[in-house]
């Protein structure tokens, strides 16, 4: 077992007691998650404790694609290089090398993780809208590395608002995008379902030219997880 795997493993089970303190989270779907090989994980964004609350959930290791700005907070900076995290720009284009390392992690026979919403959904501030629209680099990845799509959401169950915080120096990067002040709370989960579904593979559509294939997969994708979290 490499070193990120193995730190990946002990921070959660050090950290567990403290993260789930007062957050009962039920799992759905579990046997659609291959226990070994390669695929990306695609799930919904309502919180910026997602991340974390999927890593206590989902028994094996899954590199996460994180937005960039979240290296410059210290201590989270570390964090996320020692467990092998993936820092990716969220203006403009994935610099090469971030793709370069998504990839690898799918070679290795890695799970990868991808809130295809990006910021949208928790900074528009509206928690009973539906998904924001998905950003494509999930499919690009499907297609190169050619491996599944696993869909998933987080349902709340119970949840509360709470008054948003936010470091100076991610502050600093998200006021070029959103205007904070309209923005007051984010979600803090008190009960929430974790829902899996069924693998997605390109294989009904392989002949069909890339950029087809890949509409395809964002279409299934996204309507896969609208299901999961519209069933009762």
């Amino acid at each position: 077992m490499d070193v990120q795997i193995l730190a990946y493993y002990g921070l959660r089970w050090l950290l567990r007691p403290f993260l789930l303190r007062g957050v009962a989270i039920a799992t759905h779907g579990i046997n659609h998650l291959p226990q070994r090989g390669a695929a990306i994980v695609v799930c919904n964004h309502r919180s910026d404790t997602d991340g974390l609350l999927m890593a206590l959930a989902l028994p094996r290791y899954i590199a996460w694609i994180v937005a960039d700005y979240m290296t410059a907070v210290p201590v989270t900076s570390q964090i996320l290089t020692l467990t092998g995290m993936i820092p990716v720009k969220t203006e403009g284009h994935p610099k090469p090398s971030s793709i370069k390392q998504a990839l690898q992690r799918l070679q290795q026979g890695k799970l990868l993780g991808i809130f295809p919403e990006g910021e949208d959904y928790i900074f528009a501030n509206n928690f009973d809208a539906p998904l924001a629209t998905f950003q494509s680099g999930f499919a690009h990845l499907a297609y190169t590395a050619q491996v599944p799509i696993i869909p998933a959401v987080i349902v709340p169950k119970a949840e509360k608002l709470k008054p948003i915080t936010i470091p100076p120096r991610v502050r600093q990067h998200l006021e070029r995008h959103y205007d904070l002040t309209k923005i007051q709370s984010i979600a803090r989960y008190r009960s929430a379902d974790i829902r899996l579904g069924k693998a997605i593979a390109l294989t009904p559509v392989a002949n069909l030219p890339k950029q087809e294939q890949m509409g395809w997969l964002q279409m299934q994708t996204r309507q896969a997880m609208l299901n999961l979290q519209n069933r009762p």
